[in-house]
């Protein structure tokens, strides 16, 4: 049996080296994974987005979902404009050239992820997800008792 500590060394090991395939799956096709996750958020969005939901959906700094932003207006796949709601906060859309690029990303990327846990029995594909959004939980939790 393992003890904690070397549990949470394997645990380390595949949790980096998922991060590290989804980026390597990304800068295969010239993005980085912030990028292609921003642009498969608004690409699913049926309405512009504001910029602190996208902090916010993706667990990202505000500088960070800026930066690329203001990179993906630079390329003309993005554009921002101020909210109709809020005159205080900022919008972003994708254009078309860039809904049809996160759309390809989006549908390239779902049938990787496919395959990958094609690799996995269905028992294994559950116990997967229900593990992680269980230890997901238990660390908000923890993280919660410790700002108390």
């Amino acid at each position: 049996m393992r003890t904690t500590d070397e549990l949470l060394s394997c645990y380390y090991q595949s949790w980096l080296g998922l991060d590290a395939v989804y980026e390597k799956w990304a800068a295969r096709r010239g993005v980085t994974s912030n990028v292609l996750n921003i642009l498969i958020l608004l690409h699913e969005q049926a309405a512009p987005i504001p910029q602190a939901e996208l902090c916010r959906c993706l667990h990202l700094s505000k500088q960070t979902v800026a930066s690329v932003i203001d990179s993906l207006e630079k390329r003309g796949i993005a554009a921002r404009r101020v909210s109709e709601g809020d005159r205080r906060s900022r919008v972003v859309m994708l254009t078309g050239t860039g809904d049809e690029a996160a759309r390809k990303l989006s549908e390239a990327l779902r049938q990787f992820e496919r395959r990958a846990l094609s690799m996995l029995t269905p028992a294994q594909q559950q116990a997967l997800v229900d593990t992680t959004q269980k230890l997901c939980q238990s660390m908000e939790q923890a993280l919660a008792q410790e700002m108390e």
